[in-house]
C-alpha cells in the first residue's frame, strides 16, 4: 500500500484537519457535530455528499452553504468545480474559514480543497503532497490525484 492509502481496520479521524498554513481550509468527513465546525470559526461549508447535513446552522449571515453533490467515481463538471473554488479562494483571501466535506472527508472533498489550494498559489504536485500529509489516505481517487497534479 502506498503513503495515500489506508488499510482494514485503519480509523479515519472524524475532525475536521486543516490543509492550508494559515488556518482558513480544512476538509472534514459528514459533519455529525456542528459544534466542532463553528468551534474553528469556519463559516463555509462545501457539502459534497449527497443529502442535506443535518442541523446545518441557519442564522443569518452566519454560514454559506454550498451544496455541490459529486460522484466518488469520476470528475464533476469542470465549470462548477472551479467556480466554487474560485469562491473558496476569494473568500479565504478575506479571512474567512472554509471546509470541504465528503462522506469520508478522503476524496471528493480533498479534491475541492485541492483546487482551491492552486488557486491560493500551490503547484499541482505540492497540492497533492500536502493533502497527503495532512489527512493520510486523501487522493486514493486516482482519477482526483491526476487532476490535480496535472494544474
Amino acid at each position: 500500500m502506498g503513503d495515500s492509502e489506508l488499510g482494514f481496520g485503519d480509523v479515519v479521524d472524524l475532525s475536521p484537519v486543516q490543509v492550508d498554513d494559515g488556518g482558513h481550509l480544512f476538509i472534514s468527513p459528514v459533519i455529525h457535530d456542528w459544534t466542532v465546525v463553528t468551534q474553528r470559526g469556519i463559516d463555509t461549508v462545501i457539502d459534497l455528499e449527497g443529502g442535506l447535513d443535518v442541523g446545518v446552522p441557519t442564522a443569518p449571515n452566519e454560514c454559506l452553504y454550498v451544496y455541490f453533490p459529486i460522484f466518488d467515481e469520476r470528475l464533476p463538471n469542470l465549470n462548477k468545480l472551479h467556480g466554487v473554488a474560485s469562491m473558496c479562494a476569494s473568500l479565504i483571501s478575506h479571512n474567512h474559514r472554509v471546509l470541504s466535506h465528503c462522506g469520508m472527508g478522503l476524496n471528493r472533498s480533498a479534491l475541492v480543497a485541492g483546487l482551491i489550494l492552486h488557486k491560493l498559489g500551490m503547484s499541482g504536485t505540492e497540492v497533492i503532497t500536502r493533502l497527503r500529509e495532512r489527512r493520510p489516505g486523501a487522493l486514493f481517487n486516482d482519477q482526483f490525484a491526476v487532476f490535480l497534479e496535472g494544474l
